[in-house]
Formats: C-alpha cells, structure tokens, sequence
C-alpha cells in the first residue's frame, strides 16, 4: 500500500486564509504523491512544496524572531531509523533539503547554527533572502504592540536579548500566529517509511531558539512501527517527547494511530499541538487539541486527495 498524509500547522486558521492553506497543501500533497517511488522523496518534495508556498511557516514563509530575522529548523527520519536535522538556518529556501543532506551526507544527525549554515553552502544551496513582506508588516506590528510592555533582560545573558513578558498572552490572544509549521509522512510500495518536519519556529522568539520539529522523538520521529510529524507550540512537544511518546504508546498498548497521538495530547496543555501518523499497515491518525489541524492525504486505494482544515 502507498499513502501520503501532510499538515500545515496546528492553532487557528483565519476564514480568509482557508482557500490559500487548502491550495498550498493540494500541491504539495501533488509534488509528493509525484515522488512515491520512495517514501523519502516523497516527504521532502511535499515539504519542500510547503516551503516555497510562501503560506505556511516554513522555508520562503518563516516568520521573524525578535531581532526580525528567519531562522529555521527541519528534520527527516526514516523506519531504519536514520534521521538528519537543522536548526537555527538561515537564508536556506528549503531546510527539509539541508536536512536530508545530514543524513545522506554525514555521520551527525544535527547541525546547528553557523555550522549548519557552512555545511547549507557546501552542499551548494544558496542564499536567500527569507523575509516575506507579509512577514515582515506582521513583524513589525507585533513589536509595536509589545513597545510598551515591561521588559527585563534574559536571565543570565545581560542587558540583551531583551524578553518580552507579554508576549504570552499576546500569542494566547492570537493564536493563528502560532500556525504554519508543515509535516509529512510516507509509506511507499516497498513498505517504507519516512516522517519529516519543517518550521520557522514562532513569531518573536529568541535569537537560537530550537523548535520541537528539528528534535528527533519530539517533534519528528519513526521506526519500523509508524512515521509522526508533530505541530504547535515547540516547548511543551518538546516537553512531553511528544512523537517517541505517541509510537511507544501505539506498540506497548496496541492503540491506532490517532488514539496513540490523542493519548499524549490528553497530558498537554489546550491549545498547545496537534499531529499525523503513518504506521506500517497504512493506517493513519490526525489529532490536535487545537481549533485547526490543516491536513490533507492521499492514497493507492483512495487517489482522490482528502482535505481537512477542522
């Protein structure tokens, strides 16, 4: 059996977004379902869809973090368990691409930072300007806003990076903003599977923030039992081990995908994350505690390609 599942963010879509999110994921569900002759390509040229698409936080369409920079992070794992990741890259229009070069390309399963960035150039990316002018007015709006709030210097790091206390409640107030991470899983023909993740993290962060989506077993995982991409707010994913949890939980309590992924989903604060899962069988589970998953999958035996934004 061949099947492909992708998301594009867990939080809240706003209702004139909705044609724009449902477009983005019909093509990449497209660009993947075009490379099912491995489950690998298909994840990264579905992701790497997602990336271009300018629509989700990811690659072209990162949102911005506090000093109004792009930084990035990515992972790809397969059933063999090998997997290669990214984070904090910059000016790379496809991370899930720099991330797969990791794994191909190297012993590491992670580069970081300026290292990632040097290896991004030697495997011949180039740079990019990463900074939409969508993002860009978002950016600048949101620290208007925070102007004038208190603020108190980073424990330990001096007088800068300055933290934002009301950036918090700024977030719980508008939740869409924390939408846009993209995810993918495959199985192909072979019996392969592979699960991948692409993000730029959260408006605002601090600079060298990691999200959960570069975090093997957090925000994406696989093993010869099931593939999972995860989505929402990275600290508590991360917290909560969050996709290593959900496939341990599936094989040790003999639960289906998505009772495996609403069981952790149970012990985590609302409104904090939402997932997919690929197990070997071709069975598949979307969950989220959040108003929106944007989700979308496709398969040998349903070719129809099936949308969901709820």
């Amino acid at each position: 059996m061949e099947r492909l599942i992708i998301h594009g963010g867990a939080g809240r879509i706003r209702e004139e977004n909705i044609p724009r999110v449902g477009e983005g994921l019909r093509e990449a569900l497209e660009a993947g379902w075009s490379r099912m002759d491995h489950a690998t390509d298909a994840v990264v040229a579905a992701i790497s869809s997602m990336e271009d698409s300018g629509i989700f936080d990811a690659g072209k369409g990162s949102v911005l973090n506090l000093q109004g920079q792009a930084e990035m992070d990515a992972a790809l794992m397969t059933h063999e368990r090998r997997a290669g990741a990214v984070a904090n890259l910059r000016r790379v229009a496809h991370p899930i691409q720099v991330a797969r070069k990791v794994m191909e390309e190297t012993e590491h399963v992670m580069l970081a930072g300026r290292g990632a960035n040097l290896f991004a150039r030697a495997m011949g990316f180039p740079s990019v300007r990463i900074r939409s002018p969508e993002r860009w007015k978002t950016y600048q709006s949101l620290r208007q806003s925070l102007r004038d709030a208190p603020r108190s210097p980073a424990r330990g790091s001096g007088a800068s990076p300055l933290v934002y206390p009301g950036l918090p409640a700024l977030l719980r107030k508008h939740p869409e903003l924390l939408h846009g991470t993209v995810g993918a899983v495959a199985l192909d023909r072979r019996g392969r599977l592979t699960a991948g993740t692409s993000t730029g993290g959260i408006f605002l962060k601090l600079e060298g923030r990691v999200s959960d989506s570069c975090l093997v077993g957090c925000g994406t995982y696989a093993d010869e039992h099931v593939g999972i991409s995860a989505t929402g707010i990275g600290e508590s994913i991360i917290r909560h081990t969050f996709a290593r949890t959900a496939a341990e939980r599936m094989v040790a309590r003999r639960l289906a995908p998505s009772a495996a992924l609403l069981s952790v989903l149970r012990e985590m604060p609302r409104d904090s994350a939402g997932a997919i899962a690929l197990d070997r069988k071709g069975r598949f589970g979307i969950a989220h505690n959040t108003r929106n998953l944007a989700c979308a999958w496709i398969s040998d035996r349903q070719p129809a390609p099936h949308l969901r934004m709820s």
